[in-house]
């Protein structure tokens, strides 16, 4: 797990020479259950970043709820714009798919670890690369 906690931690950083700016905490108004369904809505969330001339990747993991009815996502991001205009552009696409909580991102917090703590306890928590999707 430890890897894995340092994959997500620099990847950004390895990728693009600057650390993650937004820290994404996201839900669905209905319940979902499988990777493809969430792969879907993280899709078309990237495909309307890009649309708004925002680049944007990172690491995205999902994560049932403490009832285990549904998941969540978790996202750590690097967008290559003003962390303002992305937060808006995020909050007035996702506000009518769920409820989010979307921060600037702060590495002394230890999001990093936090994202990969329940990674593979059962099939549905998994991650992906925000450019694979």
């Amino acid at each position: 797990m430890r890897e894995m906690e340092s994959f997500v931690k620099d990847y950004s950083i390895n990728q693009y020479g600057k650390d993650y700016n937004v820290k994404l905490d996201l839900t669905y108004k209905y319940r979902i259950k499988n990777d493809s369904v969430w792969r879907k809505w993280i899709g078309r969330l990237k495909k309307h970043l890009n649309s708004k001339e925002i680049f944007c990747d990172g690491i995205v993991v999902s994560e049932y709820d403490n009832n285990f009815n549904g998941l969540h996502n978790h996202l750590l991001m690097y967008c290559d714009t003003d962390y303002y205009k992305c937060e808006s552009v995020i909050f007035n696409y996702w506000k009518n798919i769920g409820s989010l909580k979307i921060e600037q991102y702060d590495s002394n917090l230890g999001y990093s670890s936090y994202i990969v703590k329940h990674l593979n306890k059962t099939n549905n928590n998994n991650w992906e690369m925000l450019s694979l999707l």
